[in-house]
């Protein structure tokens, strides 16, 4: 065996997907426009509150500060919170694999969608723990926040699997001595994760 003990999942794009559609359209409609998702967060602190800098009131202040007349600000956090679907295939995957090996959650994300994913989807009941940027004021790729999932968790990093599909998160995760694969889709995740469990 390869010695893999435990496996950390990001969760945005490997265990849930996001879509910013319909929040954007939202917004159009009361002819507030943005470029991109790079575009929203920076008009809208977004950065700041995933690091735990700002409250949930006052990131959706920002986000009501948009508008040129008063908002219903129950509709627009209902409006910023749904943006998910969950990935299926692979959230059963992750359960599956908790009956051999601890499963985690690390996630560079916002109270109000860490929140709602854990209502939604259960995903608190998925693994042994979750760790979100907020709580630590640290986000991956940052050494800080992985060291503080091995505290956390008492995480070997040698014998700990991280998969992200972003590849500078999991250039950081291996700089801190862990294991880590870039997720792309979930059958080549699932086939190089497999080769690693299995490999001697």
């Amino acid at each position: 065996m390869s010695g893999i003990k435990n496996i950390v999942f990001d969760l945005g794009r490997v265990l849930v997907d996001f879509n910013y559609d319909d929040l954007f359209y939202y917004f159009s409609k009361h002819g507030i426009f943005f470029k991109s998702v790079e575009d929203f967060a920076a008009r809208t602190n977004l950065v700041d509150y995933e690091y735990g800098s700002i409250s949930s009131d006052e990131f959706i202040d920002k986000l009501s500060e948009l508008f040129t007349h008063p908002v219903n600000r129950e509709l627009l956090t209902k409006k910023w919170v749904q943006i998910f679907d969950p990935i299926t295939q692979m959230i059963e995957w992750a359960s599956d694999l908790k009956n051999t090996y601890g499963i985690f959650i690390l996630s560079n994300t916002s109270a109000l969608h860490w929140d709602y994913l854990i209502s939604e989807y259960k995903l608190d009941q998925l693994g042994m723990g979750m760790l979100a940027s907020f709580e630590v004021a640290a986000m991956k790729p940052e050494e800080a926040i992985f060291r503080e999932a091995e505290k956390r968790f008492d995480l070997n990093p040698e014998t700990t699997l991280f998969i992200d599909d972003i590849k500078k998160n999991v250039e950081g995760a291996i700089s801190c001595g862990w294991q880590a694969i870039h997720h792309t889709n979930v059958e080549e995740t699932q086939k190089h994760v497999n080769a690693r469990l299995t490999s001697p």
